[in-house]
């Protein structure tokens, strides 16, 4: 799916007492059975599960106020509750969106590795830093098949401020990737761009995705 119009784009950083860890997983799924959201992951930093992260993207915002108001979403906001001592929503503008074909609904156990990226961008840098990563991004979609999922996104009005997902099948196919000709230029290109950056490797708990989603301004 082309998407012609940004789409809705959250990132979702969520902590919590670590025995509460599955029922959170169980009642983030249960959240998304209105099946709104044309993308969606969770997965955890630390080995117990106390910071977890999550991203959901909906093709606009009348399927995002339809999950919102759905009796799932309404009964998680009920159990999060419990479940959670700290949440934060960030609203993302989509930069890139790009997933393959096959749609995925995965859970459980899996050999996905999952890496989340925030990076501050230097004043003055922001063109040069996009066309660096926004160039990589679609490289890698294209030319690696290993990677199922890439998404970067800037924090709503404060375009320096940049996030990336990225899903890739397995271990083995995160390290082809770090050596590709593309990621290199990627490096490169943007090394005197960057004045932070954070990066968060994260076990993937769950994901899910409509197939072919494709967005880019």
């Amino acid at each position: 799916m082309k998407l012609q119009k940004a789409p809705i784009l959250h990132l979702f950083k969520l902590e919590g007492d670590p025995k509460n860890h599955d029922k959170l997983i169980q009642s983030m799924l249960d959240a998304h059975l209105d099946q709104n959201a044309l993308f969606m992951q969770s997965g955890h930093e630390d080995e117990a599960g106390h910071k977890n992260y999550a991203v959901e993207c909906f093709q606009d915002d009348a399927q995002y106020q339809k999950h919102l108001n759905s009796e799932e979403y309404q009964a998680f906001l009920k159990a999060s509750d419990k479940l959670l001592t700290e949440k934060v929503d960030v609203e993302l503008q989509p930069e890139f969106i790009s997933t393959k074909p096959d749609k995925l609904n995965v859970s459980g156990e899996n050999d996905y590795v999952v890496y989340m990226t925030e990076i501050g961008v230097q004043l003055g840098k922001g063109d040069e830093f996009a066309n660096g990563v926004l160039k990589e991004m679609k490289a890698a979609v294209e030319k690696e098949v290993g990677i199922m999922v890439m998404i970067a996104g800037t924090v709503m009005n404060q375009p320096n401020e940049w996030l990336s997902l990225e899903v890739y099948q397995n271990k083995d196919a995160y390290q082809k990737h770090l050596e590709t000709k593309h990621f290199k230029r990627y490096l490169e290109a943007t090394k005197f761009c960057v004045e932070s950056k954070g990066l968060h490797l994260l076990k993937s708990d769950f994901v899910s995705d409509q197939g072919q989603i494709f967005y880019r301004p």
